[in-house]
């Protein structure tokens, strides 16, 4: 009898999770891409911890925070207008390098009403933000957006501070062995490449009548498909270089 847990076709909990603490442990490869490492972080953080949305932002040489993936566009524009408004449990776990959960039912921080009123219009109902943290070293925050407005369980926090120290540890030593590149140049190259992603993103769902989220799917499984970094796809489709089949 098959687990009602397990849908089929996909593989069950404790191998996923064993599948993503492998990859983001493996940052020593020569085609290391960042803004594919940080999807896809996204992407484990959301199927693993039961996010509706999750997002990561990175610190800059001058301590800006960065938004530099999500998990869909209504994470990605909610993390935006956190940055702009200087206010949110994501940009507090930055500054105080501690965990921050988050109910936007249940006494909302008065500090952060007008994210808790856009995240409630955007359907979420819970926020906790992870910090991306090495001992004394904060390097950003993991956000996660839940619809249920019940705070993480336990288990899923632990959890979620375990993939967080991974992708830390595994960039952090990316910038050690790489000692032609620091990380602020690889985070200023990677939100000038999440730029152009978005151009790109625009164009094809303008192109093929598709939203932003399905033209990133797209261009991500072309890019996977002919073997190329996601960044110089992106490129390519803005100068018209590349076209994408129907």
């Amino acid at each position: 009898m098959s687990n009602p847990d397990t849908p089929t076709g996909r593989p069950p909990r404790e191998q996923r999770v064993a599948e993503a603490f492998v990859y983001l442990a493996d940052t020593l490869v020569d085609d290391f891409d960042l803004p594919d490492f940080l999807y896809e972080l996204t992407n484990h953080c959301a199927d693993l911890l039961d996010a509706d949305g999750a997002g990561v932002m990175l610190a800059d040489d001058d301590g800006r925070m960065r938004l530099l993936a999500s998990s869909d566009e209504t994470a990605r524009l909610l993390e935006l207008f956190e940055i702009d408004g200087n206010q949110g449990p994501c940009l507090t776990a930055y500054r105080t390098g501690e965990a921050v959960e988050h109910s936007l039912l249940s006494a909302p921080d008065p500090r952060w009403r007008l994210f808790a009123e856009r995240a409630h219009h955007d359907g979420y109902r819970s926020a906790h933000a992870i910090p991306m943290r090495l001992r004394g070293q904060v390097i950003g925050v993991v956000d996660l957006f839940s619809r249920n407005p019940d705070p993480l369980s336990e288990p899923k926090q632990k959890l979620g501070r375990a993939l967080a120290d991974v992708a830390t540890i595994a960039l952090l030593q990316h910038r050690t062995i790489d000692i032609h590149r620091t990380l602020a140049e690889q985070l200023q190259t990677a939100f000038t490449t999440r730029l152009d992603i978005e151009q790109a993103k625009g164009l094809l769902a303008e192109r093929h009548g598709i939203d932003s989220h399905e033209a990133f799917q797209r261009m991500r499984a072309h890019a996977r498909r002919t073997n190329r970094k996601l960044s110089i796809l992106a490129a390519d489709i803005i100068t018209g270089t590349v076209t994408l089949p129907d």
